[in-house]
C-alpha cells in the first residue's frame, strides 16, 4: 500500500533523508558551476574531457535532485539510488581523509556523517513503513 493510499503521515526520517539528498544534489550542482567557471583554465584534461566532466556533474545533480523529490513523495524505488550514492560518497570521502588540507578533511568527515545518517534513516522502521515495505505500527 503506497503512502498516498493509506494517508500515512510522512515520518521525520523521510524528510531528513530527502533534505540531505537534496543538499548533496545542490553541492554537486555548485561544484558543476565552479567547474564551469574554471573551464577556460588549462588543466590536465583536454577541453573535450572537461566538457564531458561538466555534463556528468550536471546530470548527476539533476538525477540526485529527482531522487530526493521522488523519495519525499514516498516512491520506494528511490532507496536503491540513494544507497548507491551514499556508498560512492563514503568511498570518495575516505580517500580525501589523507589530504593535508584541513578543510578537505572537514568536508570528508561531513560527507561520511551525512552518508551514515542517510543510510541509517533510510532503513528506519517508520521510513520503510512509509515506503510500503512493512505494515504501519
Amino acid at each position: 500500500m503506497s503512502p498516498q493510499q493509506s494517508n500515512m503521515p510522512r515520518p521525520i526520517s523521510v524528510v531528513i533523508v530527502a533534505t540531505l539528498v537534496m543538499l548533496e544534489a545542490l553541492a554537486v550542482l555548485g561544484y558543476a558551476i565552479s567547474y564551469l567557471s574554471n573551464l577556460s583554465n588549462d588543466g590536465v584534461v583536454n577541453v573535450g574531457g572537461q566538457i564531458f566532466m561538466l555534463g556528468l556533474c550536471l546530470v548527476a545533480a539533476v538525477w540526485q535532485g529527482s531522487v530526493a523529490v521522488n523519495f519525499f513523495k514516498g516512491k520506494a524505488f528511490t532507496r536503491a539510488p540513494i544507497i548507491v550514492w551514499q556508498l560512492f560518497q563514503i568511498i570518495l570521502a575516505v580517500s580525501f581523509l589523507s589530504s593535508n588540507i584541513a578543510m578537505v578533511k572537514v568536508g570528508a568527515f561531513a560527507a561520511i556523517a551525512i552518508a551514515g545518517v542517510s543510510v541509517v534513516l533510510l532503513f528506519a522502521p517508520k521510513t520503510t513503513a512509509f515506503l510500503g515495505d512493512r505494515p504501519a505500527s
